[in-house]
């Protein structure tokens, strides 16, 4: 064989192997990241809350017939209500998508915050989804 083409299939395979390098997962703490992970993080369904914090669940159609967000007019409610609460969108399920309000119950009633959800054309459920 001649030296060229051993050189060739040298660098071909010494590419192979940095690509190949370059192509594992990425190491946490000594730990390979896996696909399970990132399903665990985008599938939690509770925001993290401060501890003066409550939150009310709600759900609305998910289709792609909404120019923007299907919360926008929940999200329209609240503010006409001049509710202070934070809207915050989960991932969408089985043709619903799934948000949660959060609000400081000292300042806004739970009560306030699920008349405005429904006013808004939600469905207010009664835990996490």
């Amino acid at each position: 064989m001649p030296t060229y083409r051993r050189i060739l299939i040298g660098l071909v395979c010494v590419a192979l192997a940095i690509g190949a390098a370059a192509c594992r997962p990425a190491l946490t703490n000594g730990t390979g990241a896996s696909s399970g992970s990132h399903v665990l993080v985008a599938a939690s369904p509770t925001p993290t809350l401060p501890p003066s914090e409550e939150v009310v669940w709600g759900r609305v159609p998910e289709c792609s017939c909404f120019m923007d967000s299907a919360t926008d007019s929940v999200a329209d409610a609240l503010k006409k209500a001049n509710l202070t609460v934070s809207l915050q969108e989960l991932s969408p399920r089985d043709g619903w998508l799934y948000f949660a309000v959060t609000f400081d119950p000292s300042s806004v009633s739970s009560e306030q915050v699920r008349l405005s959800m429904a006013a808004g054309g939600a469905e207010v459920l009664d835990g996490p989804p």
